[in-house]
């Protein structure tokens, strides 16, 4: 009895040891659980390199951002204004970011942008990620949709998940949905970028992962 009663609990150990590895695998940063690569999920971050993204300037008259990666995660800061933007583009798609800053600071996810051509919040959306805006805060598509009212969580990671297909949007933030609506100004396939506006400190992205949607 002694032995059948130690078996059933090493193998219960087994079972219980095979369970809590592959629940800390599917929450590690920057990578896929299995569902999630059956579903199309792809990731836009190894979390080791800035492979996959292109920095961008401001403005013709400004020198870029300096972009970086420490602990898992793309980082800016400084006094320089940019973007980093993805290589490919994209129409239809769910999108889910990790972002972690100050409660200052003035940043952003844009979504559909053209690499060339003007402004990223203007040639596609921005996804604001700024709390002390007087209109369009933090959830908001600037300029074109008003999230109901949100906050970040300072020095905490954050998550935005994003659903762009055809003129829907809607935005998850910190699991609350706090963006439902519709807007036409931009149909067509652009880049994801990170945006970084001075004044606010540091801002670090992870966890970037995209899945294109059908029309």
């Amino acid at each position: 009895m002694k032995s059948a009663t130690m078996c059933r609990f090493l193998i219960g150990m087994i079972l219980l040891g095979m369970l809590l590895t592959s629940a800390s695998a599917q929450n590690q940063p920057n990578t896929l659980a299995p569902k999630e690569s059956a579903a199309g999920w792809k990731l836009l971050f190894d979390g080791s390199t800035l492979n996959g993204w292109e920095p961008h300037q401001a403005s013709a008259t400004e020198p870029a951002a300096t972009w970086g990666v420490a602990d898992g995660a793309i980082f800016c800061t400084g006094n320089r204004r940019g973007w980093l933007g993805s290589a490919d583009t994209y129409t239809d798609f769910n999108l889910k970011v990790d972002f972690r800053a100050g409660a200052k600071i003035n940043s952003g996810v844009f979504l559909r942008s053209q690499k060339e051509g003007g402004i990223p919040a203007e040639t596609g959306y921005e996804l604001q990620i700024w709390d002390f805006r007087p209109t369009f805060k933090t959830g908001s598509l600037v300029n074109s949709l008003e999230a109901e009212p949100a906050k970040i969580l300072a020095d905490q990671w954050n998550s935005y998940d994003i659903t762009v297909q055809g003129d829907h949007f809607i935005v998850v933030l910190n699991g609350k949905k706090v963006l439902d609506g519709r807007n036409s100004k931009h149909l067509s396939a652009g880049v994801v970028g990170l945006q970084y506006n001075t004044g606010g400190g540091k801002i670090e992205f992870r966890n970037i992962k995209i899945r294109p949607l059908k029309p």
